[in-house]
């Protein structure tokens, strides 16, 4: 009968180990921000709806649109999600105005003047400076 392998001991890492450069205190207020919804967008003439929203995991950061749209047939409707990872720190020297140049133009306006967006990026800010 084959002998089992033991268990390799893991090595914990410190609040400064992790290869990212972020500390633990980071990753903690991260996981509070669980969604921040960003921006949304109505396309009257082609009936469809999309909705942007930050979102945190424990594989990190990532951005999440969601398109709904009308079906071929009546009460049919379709759309998907499409997710886009981002880096960990991918908020660093970030405002909402620098965050937003990265979005097509039907958001962008709703990211610059997204309040919870502007706390949460200060605040990820400030700590990066502490």
């Amino acid at each position: 009968m084959n002998k089992l392998p033991e268990k390799q001991k893991a090595t914990p890492k410190g609040p400064s180990d992790d290869s990212s450069g972020q500390t633990s205190q980071e990753i903690t207020q991260m996981k509070h921000h669980r969604q921040i919804f960003l921006a949304d967008h109505r396309d009257e003439e082609h009936h469809e709806y999309a909705k942007l929203t930050l979102c945190f995991s424990d594989k990190g950061p990532y951005l999440q649109e969601d398109v709904y749209t009308p079906g071929w047939s009546a009460g049919n409707y379709g759309g998907g999600t499409v997710r886009t990872d981002l880096p960990t720190n991918f908020y660093r020297g970030q405002t909402p105005e620098s965050f937003a140049e990265h979005f097509g133009e039907r958001f962008r306006e709703q990211i610059r003047q997204n309040a919870e967006l502007a706390a949460f990026l200060d605040e990820a800010n400030q700590r990066q400076k502490h």
